[in-house]
């Protein structure tokens, strides 16, 4: 993979964070907030990837977990890899003040150690009011950057990202 470009991993992270805003307020005035969910963030998180040139898989197997032998997979939301740069992203839209992020933590924690020398990040969206206030165990997680947010009068959505430091 060679040397890590964090430059490079900051400015499409900081990309998908804006354009995650600005989506999501766009579809709030299309009257599309019955559709809310994570899987809404999959295709404009995509598209920003992709147009920064990474290879990306959506619904990648998690490496270094022990799988069931039946039923669903453990899988994490994105992995993107290009020249310099790898690495996963789970996704969690918060829709109350109690999070749940121990089946995500669990995951890049596994992907972490199979994974040397790739970054593994927690993204948070959702309502500016709940983002802002969200809490993680800070022994695990260092924010990537700060909060970014739309305040387009009623629509106000805000997105953050967490570093796990086991890639530390």
């Amino acid at each position: 993979m060679g040397v890590f470009d964090d430059k490079q991993a900051r400015d499409v992270i900081f990309r998908i964070k804006r354009g995650l805003c600005g989506y999501v307020s766009y579809l709030a005035s299309c009257e599309m907030n019955q559709a809310f969910s994570e899987y809404v963030l999959y295709e404009p998180m995509l598209r920003i990837l992709t147009a920064r040139n990474y290879a990306v898989i959506c619904e990648h197997i998690c490496p270094g977990i022990e799988q069931p032998l039946r039923g669903d997979k453990k899988r994490l939301d994105f992995f993107a890899s290009k020249e310099g740069s790898q690495f996963t992203i789970e996704v969690k839209w918060i829709t109350s003040n109690r999070l749940s992020i121990n089946s995500d933590t669990e995951k890049l924690q596994a992907f972490a150690q199979s994974t040397p020398g790739a970054l593994a990040f927690l993204l948070l969206f959702g309502k500016k009011s709940l983002v802002s206030k969200a809490k993680v165990d800070k022994s695990i997680y260092k924010e990537w950057g700060t909060l970014v947010f739309a305040d387009l009068r009623k629509t106000k959505y805000g997105c953050r990202v967490y570093r796990f430091r086991g890639a530390d």
